[in-house]
């Protein structure tokens, strides 16, 4: 192989690596955010927020139900996550619930991930006529996924 073949191919390699630098790196994000900035979007590209009294309080965008009037989920939409933000829109109690694979107890106020998840499955799989089940769901209720578990050390 020439010299001058290897040149050649590098220099195209480099000219090709400058061109979708140029147009991938900065003319297509340039394009996105001036198409976000239209009337009709740019307040979904600044986050939604909520503001009161002049203070920036929230997103609109966070915490939003995805169920119909009877409180029943909505099937076009995946169901969010569990959230302390509650049945309604909080912006001041938006975090997570802060359930993790050891929430295995139920409080009497504070059910655990698995039960939550149970029982979303359960609905889920009721509503679509299809199976819920999940190999560690049980059919005796809330705190019963402690029997298939078993105590912890």
């Amino acid at each position: 192989m020439k010299f001058s073949t290897i040149i050649r191919q590098h220099w195209a390699a480099l000219r090709a690596l400058l061109v979708f630098t140029v147009v991938l790196g900065l003319a297509y994000p340039l394009l996105v955010w001036l198409i976000a900035q239209a009337p009709f979007l740019s307040d979904k590209a600044h986050g939604s927020i909520v503001e009161v009294d002049g203070q920036p309080v929230g997103s609109s965008l966070i915490g939003q139900l995805y169920i119909d009037a009877d409180g029943n989920p909505l099937p076009q939409y995946f169901q969010g996550r569990p959230s302390t933000a509650g049945d309604g829109y909080d912006p001041m109690a938006t975090s997570a619930s802060n359930l993790g694979p050891e929430s295995l107890v139920d409080a009497p106020d504070k059910p655990s991930l698995l039960t939550l998840v149970c029982s979303r499955s359960t609905e889920v799989g009721d509503r679509d006529g299809a199976s819920g089940a999940r190999p560690y769901c049980t059919g005796g209720g809330v705190g019963a996924v402690l029997s298939v578990i078993g105590p912890r050390d």
